[in-house]
């Protein structure tokens, strides 16, 4: 017999799959909390027991898509050898799961309209600031740079993945190919003297 942790999460799951389907099969307009009980099947009380409006269901569907394309991100620079090379494959392989899908409409398109673009920058410094802060430890200790300011540098790198992600298509690639160098010059310009 599950537990109530396993239903409540059963459920959360449900109520977030049934918005995100609405939301990028409809658009945001159509994907009301009204369309997620009747495609659900579950009550008012299920569902405002775990989110109290659709802007929460918003925020939880962009939050779990942001992640998961952060964690398939670094899961795809997993096999690289140092820890900057990990971290510019790590963020080449984000702007990749960027590229259309259903995680780059939510985190870049629906996301910031439904949210605003100051809560999504909170979530995402919340989800990839620390990546970006420990990656850069993990540099330092193992010598590839000296940055006096790792929390800066995680900071100035983050901002520059967001501009990368925002650009067109056609200029996301030519921004792509910038991130080893531009990560580089950050660290450069951090390192102590």
């Amino acid at each position: 017999m599950p537990s109530q942790e396993e239903r409540a999460r059963t459920t959360r799951a449900q109520l977030l799959d049934a918005f995100q389907s609405l939301l990028l099969d409809k658009g945001l307009e159509a994907a009301t909390t009204q369309a997620v009980l009747e495609q659900t099947g579950l009550s008012k009380g299920a569902l405002y027991h775990h989110y109290r409006s659709k802007s929460e269901l918003m925020e939880a569907v962009y939050e779990r898509e942001s992640h998961a394309a952060i964690r398939r991100a670094v899961a795809a620079a997993a096999g690289e050898a140092t820890p900057l090379t990990r971290l510019k494959a790590s963020c080449r392989a984000w702007v990749s799961e960027m590229r259309g899908g259903d995680a780059g409409r939510i985190v870049l398109e629906l996301g910031p309209s439904a949210l605003g673009t100051t809560r999504v920058a909170e979530i995402e410094n919340r989800l990839s600031l620390p990546l970006f802060e420990a990656a850069i430890h993990e540099a330092v200790a193992a010598g590839e740079t000296s940055v006096a300011h790792p929390k800066l540098a995680a900071q100035l790198i983050n901002a520059y993945m967001g501009q990368v992600a925002l650009q067109t298509l056609a200029d996301r690639d030519l921004a792509s190919a910038t991130i080893g160098p531009v990560i580089d010059a950050i660290l450069r310009a951090l390192e102590t003297r």
